[in-house]
């Protein structure tokens, strides 16, 4: 069966270890296996994107019409419930991978109103720290196949509720600031650099804290000559900036050169 990778969400695949479901039945295509859920009526199905590298999303009527309507095995279910939030997730587990389904109230009525576990995160859930704060913060994805998700900043009582969940620590990636300037400096999403980030791209990040910094390397103060204005052009604003007076003695003063 011919399916493109966007459509069945299956890049972001996440892998499981262990655990191991009965198989579908032979008429689908090969290595596929569908899923049933007790929530709704929705089909996951479980279909490999190479030989090494599991994927699972949610089936279109014609990809399983296609596969010959093959018999859905009831997935393994399991609800979470965070510590912060009312929210119930049901983690929904293929032989391989796994997705999270976030449940409306009759969702949850449907599948028997079960009791949701809050010792542990959802399946989709990362707890990532940046180098330039100590707080954790952690991640849990809302939509299947796209990058629609919720942050929360753990307490030390939430992640010790959680079982103390293992951290990402993404040394590469920081956020920082001047103490004068507004402008978060971190990476950028395309291209990984360091820049001036939009406050949009902050959030996809966690809205983490960031670190207040004296100054970036190759920062230049500067005016333009005969012009009483002093700008800034740096890391931060790459294209420059007036400052203020204030900014300007918040910034230390420093002596111009000529633009």
């Amino acid at each position: 069966m011919n399916r493109s990778l966007p459509a069945r969400a299956l890049v972001g695949a996440l892998v499981l270890g262990g655990s191991v479901l009965a198989a579908a039945p032979a008429q689908a295509a090969a290595g596929d296996t569908y899923y049933s859920v007790p929530f709704n009526d929705s089909l996951i199905v479980e279909s490999p994107v190479s030989a090494d590298v599991p994927g699972i999303g949610y089936a279109t009527f014609a990809e399983w019409k296609a596969d010959g309507f093959p018999r859905p095995v009831p997935a393994a279910v399991a609800y979470r419930l965070l510590p912060w939030d009312s929210t119930v997730f049901a983690d929904v587990m293929g032989t391989h991978s796994g997705l999270t389904a976030v449940l409306t109230g009759t969702e949850w009525r449907r599948a028997g109103s079960p009791a949701p576990t809050r010792g542990a995160l959802p399946f989709s859930s990362t707890v990532v720290q940046y180098p330039t704060s100590d707080e954790l913060l952690v991640r849990t994805g809302t939509l299947w196949g796209s990058d629609a998700a919720e942050w929360h900043t753990l307490t030390f009582a939430e992640w010790r509720t959680l079982g103390y969940p293992a951290v990402d620590r993404r040394e590469a990636v920081g956020f920082s600031k001047l103490s004068w300037l507004g402008t978060i400096v971190g990476p950028d999403p395309l291209t990984g650099e360091q820049t001036a980030i939009s406050y949009d791209t902050w959030l996809d990040a966690g809205r983490p804290t960031p670190k207040v910094v004296p100054s970036f390397p190759n920062d230049r103060y500067c005016s333009a000559r005969g012009s009483s204005e002093i700008r800034y052009v740096g890391l931060a604003a790459p294209r420059g900036v007036a400052l203020t007076f204030r900014q300007w003695t918040a910034a230390g003063s420093p002596k111009p050169t000529v633009c």
